[in-house]
Order: structure tokens, then C-alpha cells, then sequence
């Protein structure tokens, strides 16, 4: 079991928080997790990396890079 396991899925993280993306500035939320981890495996290995995700989503790709 992974540390992201026990985290809620990100349609319910985004409904509880009210949060939307503003299409007007070209704003997308990653909800597919297998994009998000194709993404997370492009980047290559990161053991030991530190890595910064700045955005204003719900943190998909977090919960991919940390899978």
C-alpha cells in the first residue's frame, strides 16, 4: 500500500473545495490517471530529486510523481 492510497479521489477533493478551472486563461485539471502517470514516468527517475508542481489543480500529478 502507498503513501496516496487513503487519499480521496480528485473529483471529490475538486467538489469539496469548490474549485474550478478557468477556461478563459486555458486552465485544465489532469483527471486521467493513466495520463498523469505516463506523464510521472516521462520525467525518468526521481529518487532523491526534489520536485515542485506549481499549478492550481487538485493535485494529480503530485499523486502520480509521489506513485
Amino acid at each position: 500500500m502507498s503513501a496516496i492510497d487513503p487519499l480521496p479521489p480528485l473529483r471529490e477533493v475538486i467538489a469539496r473545495h469548490g474549485l474550478m478551472a478557468k477556461k478563459a486563461l486555458g486552465q485544465n485539471f489532469l483527471l486521467d490517471l493513466n495520463l498523469t502517470g505516463r506523464i510521472a514516468r516521462a520525467s525518468g527517475p526521481l529518487e532523491g530529486a526534489t520536485v515542485v508542481e506549481v499549478g492550481p489543480g487538485p493535485g494529480g500529478l503530485t499523486r502520480a510523481l509521489l506513485a
